[in-house]
């Protein structure tokens, strides 16, 4: 067992779901705008609320004890035009977990009975996992957990970049560069706080963390990546056979390989802050 899991059975237990936009509460937001801001710059609340005014909902990990949020991850579900037919595109945006629950299996589990419940809801129409990626983490998640996805290191489809970029055209009209392949939101971007994320040259050994800087050299100043995952039914069946070996401890994941990606498995340091530094922080500034 590594150091890391080892100390999370040692913390509050916490429970992860995917909650309507309508549904979530006053408190619930500012729990997790209050976790956003210590690892984006430059976004005011006004700014977050209106960002969230255009989702679907968030999968939101609030901690069993009190209820605190320690992370959540908002999302979009809506069906779009691609050359000609009906696809439907799920959509992960802002997504924040706090330090100490790095790593747990909360967010997959919401995340994959998210993607399940969509799949069965629209059996019929071709459906992709879209996200825009501005720290390599997130890269990570597609890349190490889709068979077919773009931009990958092994090759790029042009039938997924297409998809990758009409979903981005639809969802944030105007941003795109075509030719990048990036989004720029101008002066109201906001980029990843110092502390987070840094890409170290051990880091950069490892393929894949170095392709995402390649194709996203602008990630520190709040550029945005275009990807996109496939969720046909014969990927989607591989995904769950993988989930069950690994989300839901059945086993062995065994994974198609791609010649590329030895060392995608690689952990890069923490980042020294927790909920409870977040929420005493707050406390303190109150009572100043």
């Amino acid at each position: 067992m590594s150091a890391n899991k080892a100390a999370q059975k040692k913390l509050p237990p916490i429970k992860m779901r995917f909650k309507k936009r309508e549904d979530i509460t006053l408190d619930e937001c500012l729990g997790m705008y209050e976790l956003f801001k210590v690892y984006y710059q430059n976004t005011p609340f006004e700014q977050f609320l209106e960002d969230f005014s255009n989702k679907t909902g968030a999968h939101i990990a609030k901690r069993k004890t009190d209820g605190k949020v320690v992370g959540f991850s908002t999302g979009v579900a809506r069906t779009i035009d691609v050359d000609g037919k009906p696809t439907r595109i799920l959509f992960s945006g802002d997504t924040v977990m706090s330090k100490e629950y790095w790593g747990t299996s909360a967010f997959p589990q919401s995340f994959f009975r998210w993607l399940l419940s969509e799949r069965l809801r629209h059996p019929t129409l071709p459906m992709y996992w879209f996200l825009i990626s501005m720290g390599y983490r997130t890269y990570l998640i597609l890349a190490n957990n889709f068979y077919k996805y773009y931009p990958n290191i092994d090759g790029d489809d042009p039938h997924l970049k297409e998809v990758a970029f009409r979903a981005a055209e639809n969802i944030f009209p105007g941003a795109l560069n075509r030719e990048t392949g990036l989004l720029d939101f101008g002066d109201d971007a906001c980029a990843l706080s110092d502390f987070v994320t840094p890409i170290t040259e051990k880091e950069r050994a490892v393929p894949k963390i170095a392709f995402f800087e390649s194709r996203n050299p602008g990630w520190a100043q709040g550029d945005e990546m275009a990807c996109v995952g496939s969720m046909d039914w014969g990927s989607f069946g591989r995904v769950v056979l993988d989930a069950r070996r690994t989300l839901f401890k059945k086993g062995t994941r065994k994974t198609q390989k791609q010649a590329s990606s030895a060392a995608v498995n690689h952990k890069p340091e923490n980042v020294e802050v927790t909920v409870d530094d977040i929420y005493n922080k707050e406390s303190d500034s109150k009572t100043a």
